[in-house]
């Protein structure tokens, strides 16, 4: 039979189909994924060579067994098998499941398919091996997790801002700092987390890090709950193929190092201050030792010629300027050695009260009539321990610059009281207790910060020269420390000053002193043991007790009068010694002659400022002592003291 146009139509209609088929399988066998025809009953139809390369079989050979059987190697439908689902359901289903027995990971899809009434008769099962992928998953999250734990236990804030400087990224520290959680933090701008001021402070920093620049630099970051942290950041540029795309912040807290570099520096400047203060009080020791010896002779031969002459003799107004001179003197030696801390003094208790009391009178012609004077007296006692002339040089010497720091016309106000100091009060040395306290104020032109530095430095003055010595303030300072006090200043230029002085309150009476009102400068006839290593002394001091009628043992060392002492049949009533010897000082020599001669009475003399009688320079209530210089009078007055006593 001939090819009619009908069958020709037909071939190409079937050769058409045929092609399309062979397409279809063509196609349905080169996708990757594993593709799987379900049945209702859950036999599989058709699977892909894909499919069947997995499991290592014919796909024709997997026709007609139960998908679970051949996918999950299970006798049961899995919980929420997708395919199921798909077909219950009618609608798209996706899972993903682990298949240990495979060592593999699937991502799947199911679809229902419908026959031309709409009834779901089977479904597409497709399921692709997303191992690897879930692998770089899971190695993802475990550096995250690796990451986040490292950086939110190290001692500083992490974090990552991009290039419209929004948060990406922040460590708990980070958080924590700024008072934000995590949801809040991120998205959130830089501008809004540091406020406009601190970010107009870092904005350099910020651009300079978005250009690819690494940026180091210190700043200050203020907690939510107000406290002021010093930290140090570093901005470090997330450069990616040549386009920075934002940068990593990391913080450092260094606020305790803040702290501790300021208190190291503070421990410097004081142990500097100290050693300073040391050396200057050495170097006034030996000044005021050398000075005081030769002030003793002038004083001494002064007040004897003035005592000799009658008042209308010409010399006598000569000899009188020589005393007054010297006295000044005298008194600038005092005042190195209370600068220094060092200058022996005899404190005993005395109420601050009646100090100021019994000064008042001299301190208004001390600082003139130009300025008024007023004095708030506490109403209860303040009883201190302390040099009485101590006291009066620290008082003094407060007022005196009160009144130069006054141009014109103003006023000085004095107040005494009582204070209890608590633990963590400015000095590390200032120890809590009881104090008595006496600030001097002032309405003169005050002090600026740099000034203030400065104040209790040896030899500084503010003064033109000639008009102060720069010790007036360092005396109050040492005085004051010696006797186990400190200072507190208050002043700014143009506003006035007030200088308080604080010292440990004592609890016992004041004393009353018993001494006659007598004048015992007259002489007498007991045989005295004069020990002075310095020649114009112990020629001076020889010549002054003979003329007192004293019978006079000279002994240039104490191996001499030691000698003197053996040598010497009567009684010696009395040893008036140096005190700092080559050979042996006094209070060994004293010892020593008082084992030989029981009852020698024992005055002690000298100008060093390291004379160690008692404990650092204070003289024990029993020693009697004169310091040097000192004029004829007061040593024929303190010789005859010790031998009545």
């Amino acid at each position: 039979m001939a090819n009619s146009p009908h069958n020709e139509e037909l071939q190409r209609l079937c050769a058409v189909v045929e092609r399309a088929k062979r397409d279809w399988e063509q196609t349905f066998d080169a996708v990757p994924d594993l593709i799987t025809i379900i049945g209702e009953d859950h036999c599989i139809k058709r699977v892909n060579r894909a499919t069947g390369d997995l499991l290592g079989v014919h796909p024709r050979d997997l026709v007609g067994k139960k998908c679970y059987e051949v996918m999950h190697s299970s006798d049961t439908l899995p919980p929420g098998c997708p395919g199921a689902l798909a077909m219950a359901s009618g609608t798209v289903q996706q899972a993903e499941f682990e298949e240990k027995w495979l060592q593999r990971t699937f991502s799947v899809t199911a679809s229902p398919i419908r026959d031309d009434a709409g009834r779901v008769t089977s479904c597409v099962h497709v399921a692709r091996d997303v191992t690897e992928r879930k692998q770089k998953e899971d190695a993802l999250t475990a550096s995250e997790r690796f990451l986040r734990a490292i950086t939110d236990n190290i001692p500083g804030m992490v974090g990552y801002w991009d290039r419209e400087l929004r948060c990406r990224f922040a460590n708990q520290a980070y958080l924590q700092w700024f008072g934000r959680r995590s949801e809040e933090m991120l998205g959130m701008s830089i501008q809004e987390l540091l406020g406009e001021e601190l970010y107009k402070q870092n904005e350099p920093y910020l651009l300079r890090a978005l250009t690819g620049e690494v940026q180091h630099f210190e700043r200050t970051l203020t907690r939510t709950d107000g406290r002021v942290g010093h930290t140090w950041a570093h901005y470090i540029p997330d450069v990616v193929d040549g386009a920075t795309r934002g940068f990593f912040v990391l913080v450092t807290d260094v606020t305790e190092l803040k702290l501790a570099e300021e208190a190291k520096a503070e421990l410097e400047a004081r142990l500097q201050q100290a050693q300073k203060m040391e050396s200057v009080g050495r170097l006034a020791g030996g000044v005021a030792h050398d000075f005081n010896n030769q002030l003793t002779v002038i004083m001494a031969y002064a007040d004897m010629g003035l005592e000799a002459l009658d008042a209308s003799d010409p010399l006598y107004p000569m000899l009188q300027q020589i005393a007054r001179a010297a006295e000044r003197s005298a008194g600038l030696t005092h005042q190195l050695l209370a600068f220094a801390r060092q200058q022996p003094v005899t404190p005993r208790v005395l109420d601050l009260n009646e100090t100021v009391r019994d000064m008042f009178k001299m301190l208004r012609r001390l600082i003139g009539e130009h300025i008024h004077l007023t004095w708030r007296e506490s109403e209860e006692p303040c009883r201190v321990k302390i040099d009485p002339t101590q006291a009066d040089q620290i008082i003094a010497n407060l007022c005196i610059n009160a009144r130069d720091a006054i141009a014109d016309y103003g006023e000085i106000r004095i107040e005494t009281g009582t204070e209890t100091v608590g633990a963590g009060r400015g000095d590390r040395e200032i120890l809590p207790g009881e104090y008595v306290y006496l600030a001097v104020r002032d309405n003169g032109c005050g002090m600026d910060q740099e000034t203030l530095r400065q104040i209790f430095d040896p030899f500084f003055t503010t003064k033109e020269l000639g008009k102060g010595t720069g010790l007036g303030l360092s005396t109050v300072y040492g005085i004051t420390r010696q006797n186990g006090g400190f200072i507190e200043v208050e002043s700014s230029a143009g506003r006035g000053t007030r200088f308080t002085i604080y010292l440990p309150r004592c609890r016992e009476e004041a004393k009353v002193s018993h001494a006659a009102a007598t004048r015992h400068d007259a002489g007498g006839a007991e045989t005295i043991l004069l020990v002075e290593d310095e020649p114009s002394i112990l020629g001076m001091a020889r010549d002054l007790l003979e003329h007192k009628g004293y019978r006079v043992l000279a002994a240039r060392s104490p191996v001499e009068a030691l000698s003197a002492a053996e040598r010497w049949e009567g009684e010696i009533h009395l040893l008036l010694t140096d005190v700092i010897m080559k050979q042996m000082n006094g209070r060994d020599l004293s010892r020593e002659l008082a084992a030989r001669r029981p009852g020698i009475k024992c005055l002690y003399m000298s100008g060093y400022t390291a004379d160690v009688i008692g404990h650092h320079g204070v003289m024990d209530d029993d020693v009697r002592f004169i310091g040097k210089p000192f004029k004829a009078t007061e040593l024929a007055r303190r010789v005859r003291e010790a031998l009545d006593a």
